[in-house]
């Protein structure tokens, strides 16, 4: 299969299940070890090395201010940004899966009739820059 704009990685967090589109993958990485770091936000876990940088591991489900915030399985999906460098860490890399034309929403798409929320890449941007511009963290 080819990755275009149109093709989406379908993955889950815990029982939540995401859509991303592809060309905002820059790499699925497994079993990496995350460097802990001090004096940041609790949804930060630290960072992570690929290929000689480092990204910043979020934790979306501390961030959402989940219950059970734990994420014990090893895969990291790298975001391909050129003004941030992080990670989110997921339970299950389901897929890529190309929807038909008709099956892509502004907010979901429709994965064999069932929609799957778009994964905002840009709200963990923003809540990054504005958590750690802060002068008493």
């Amino acid at each position: 299969m080819v990755y275009t704009e149109d093709t989406y990685l379908i993955f889950s967090i815990h029982q939540y299940r995401y859509a991303l589109r592809s060309s905002l993958i820059k790499e699925i990485m497994y079993a990496s070890k995350i460097h802990k770091i001090p004096f940041v936000p609790h949804y930060i876990e630290g960072m992570l090395n690929c290929r000689g940088n480092p990204y910043t591991v979020v934790n979306t489900l501390k961030l959402d201010g989940d219950e059970n915030p734990e994420i014990t399985e090893a895969a990291f999906v790298v975001i391909n940004r050129d003004d941030d460098q992080f990670c989110i860490r997921a339970s299950n890399i389901e897929k890529f899966y190309e929807p038909e034309e008709n099956d892509v929403f502004e907010d979901k798409i429709k994965v064999k009739g069932v929609f799957v929320p778009l994964f905002d890449t840009d709200r963990i941007e923003e809540t990054l820059c504005r958590d750690l511009s802060r002068t008493d963290i």
